[in-house]
This record gives structure tokens, C-alpha cells and sequence, in this order.
């Protein structure tokens, strides 16, 4: 359940230049996924976008922390550079930096 407790309050709107922009409460439900085409959705990303929604809303954690997102992002880049590039690939933590054959 969406609540209206997102969004902007008069004050905080006014001082971006802004109106106020409250969300209304509602429900969250999602579409239903068609198997016999290629629509591009599925149901784990339907609730991963409805979890985080949702923690949007209620200021709640996620199922899980962003750090976990982030690594793995890295993880599907280097293994789409590998992919590509047919070379060993690194990530430099440092720099924080993708390497293919020790590039960026």
C-alpha cells in the first residue's frame, strides 16, 4: 500500500521554487506478465521495483542494502567486457575502474 507520506510539503516545495507535491495513497499492484511474448518484464523485476518503491514511500530498508547493487553492477560489467573483449578482466578498487587486458 502506498501512503501519501512521500513527496513534497508546501514549506520544503517553496524553498526549490516549487508546489507542493504530495503522493495519494493508493495501491501498488503490478501488471500482469505475458509469457508468449517478449514484453521485456518478469516477476523478479517487478518486485524488486515494487520493493524499492515502497521503501521509497515508507523510508524503510530494502530487501537489500545498496552496496550489494553496486557489486553487483561491477560484477555484469566486467563480465559483459570479458564478453566483448575476449580478455582477462580486473576491477581496480582504487580507481574504481573496469580493466579489459589492463585498460579501461
Amino acid at each position: 500500500m502506498k501512503s501519501a507520506n512521500g513527496g513534497l510539503r508546501e514549506n520544503e516545495a517553496a524553498a526549490m521554487g516549487m508546489k507542493a507535491n504530495l503522493l495519494t495513497p493508493g495501491k501498488l499492484e503490478g501488471a500482469k506478465v505475458v509469457y508468449d511474448a517478449n514484453t521485456g518484464g518478469d516477476t523478479l523485476t517487478f518486485n524488486h521495483v515494487r520493493n524499492w518503491m515502497e521503501c521509497v514511500r515508507s523510508r524503510k530498508q530494502p530487501n537489500a542494502p545498496i552496496e550489494a547493487g553496486y557489486q553487483h553492477s561491477i560484477a555484469n560489467i566486467m563480465t559483459t567486457a570479458a564478453y566483448q573483449t575476449g580478455l582477462k578482466v580486473t576491477f581496480d578498487e582504487k580507481k574504481q575502474d573496469v580493466l579489459a587486458g589492463g585498460k579501461v
